[in-house]
């Protein structure tokens, strides 16, 4: 009896068939994984240059305006004070103040409530003067401004600042990527 070796097997089928998905659930794994790996790079990215712009934007209106004091009350304008307190989330200097804000119907609101912004569905930011330092690719979780009481004024400024929930953005990813920023800066002396 003579076998026709035109046709595949059905072992050979099923053999084939094995390695092509194994070759396709290693490629799809190596795929989700570079993309997660660019997310989390994009994420990163996105929150240093927030901390840059601003921190350079503070300290460069620290250095040549000077420090006027620090609010931790809501009716508080910059204006109407000139003893602050030691800390709290609003900085004034003299041509402006820096506040923790919301966004309502395109107005940001100061945010005294500092629970408010640590849910994960919010969304706060940093606003000089009524416009927003920060973009909504990240959300600022929690800003603290400290004074000091020395000859030349201090403000140490401790920012934490998290991915904003987006669709495409698990969840995981957010909590995996929390920055923590601290720095001190100094007025200079006269």
């Amino acid at each position: 009896m003579k076998f026709n070796n035109k046709w595949f097997t059905l072992i050979e089928i099923v053999i084939s068939v094995s390695i092509f998905s194994v070759i396709m659930i290693t490629m799809i794994s190596i795929y989700i994984l570079a993309s997660e790996t660019s997310l989390k790079s994009d994420i990163n990215r996105a929150m240093h240059e927030n901390v840059k712009s601003v921190i350079t934007d503070i300290s460069e209106n620290v250095m040549k305006n000077g420090i006027i004091w620090v609010s931790q009350n809501l009716l508080d304008s910059c204006d109407s004070l000139s003893l602050g307190y030691k800390f709290w989330n609003k900085l004034c200097v003299s041509w402006g103040e820096y506040i923790l804000a919301k966004e309502e119907m395109w107005i940001f609101i100061r945010v005294d409530d500092l629970d408010y912004c640590k849910n994960l569905d919010s969304q706060c930011y940093i606003v000089k003067n009524g416009k927003p330092l920060t973009n909504s690719m990240v959300t600022v979780k929690e800003l603290r401004f400290y004074l000091s009481d020395s000859y030349v004024p201090k403000i140490t400024i401790n920012i934490v600042f998290q991915p904003t929930i987006k669709s495409w953005v698990k969840p995981s990813l957010i909590e995996q990527n929390k920055l923590i920023f601290q720095t001190t800066i100094s007025e200079r002396p006269f």
